[in-house]
């Protein structure tokens, strides 16, 4: 009797520190979030006063818990035209983007899943004669302005290896009030479509 007494006090003794060594749950998840890090070249293409720009970026930043996306984001115009309103044909507009992106990213563990990427931060403009790279001598008055921006979008992401992600996005970009010339703050708003590249540690 003694020794069944025995045994089931420490059958009882093992459960209940099996139950106590069991890790704690908690309102945000166990331990540390998964990090991992990403760098990322693009394409955009929109409307922007008056003509379809072309804008290659690079964006570089870390991943959180696999489905969190923070980094920063360079983008500049490639194509040189002029603007609408401009009545001197010889200049185009240059433009450069500096901002903070941010996505979230559903069931990131999918083949094909879906993203919300929302970017953050100011814009450079100013004009620039076509074809005269270099010439530093040129000078306008009112040749440039900086202003806010803020751009929402979704995307389809595809995941085509281990390290590299396929994202196809659309977006819309809205602007801070800003005075360039002849040129209205709604021409710099518009629609926008992107295809990019995530390579890294997700």
């Amino acid at each position: 009797m003694k020794t069944k007494l025995l045994i089931l006090l420490v059958i009882f003794a093992l459960n209940t520190t099996a139950q106590n060594d069991e890790e704690a749950k908690t309102l945000f998840g166990n331990g540390m979030p998964h990090l991992g890090y990403y760098i990322s070249p693009s394409c955009q293409v929109g409307q922007i006063a008056g003509f379809t720009a072309i804008v290659p970026g690079v964006g570089i930043g870390v991943v959180l818990n696999r489905n969190i996306y923070i980094g920063a984001v360079y983008k500049f115009i490639v194509n040189e035209n002029t603007p609408t309103g401009e009545t001197d044909n010889t200049l185009y507009l240059d433009q450069r983007w500096y901002g903070v992106k941010c996505e979230y990213s559903i069931m990131p563990q999918k083949a094909i899943h879906i993203n919300f990427p929302l970017e953050v931060g100011a814009s450079h403009i100013e004009m620039d004669k076509k074809d005269a790279y270099g010439d530093r001598g040129f000078t306008l008055s009112d040749n440039d302005a900086s202003f806010a921006y803020v751009e929402p979008g979704v995307a389809l992401e595809i995941n085509m290896h281990k390290y590299v992600k396929l994202n196809f996005a659309a977006g819309y970009r809205f602007v801070s009030d800003v005075k360039f010339r002849s040129l209205p703050a709604k021409e710099l708003t518009g629609v926008n479509c992107s295809v990019s590249l995530k390579i890294g540690l997700f």
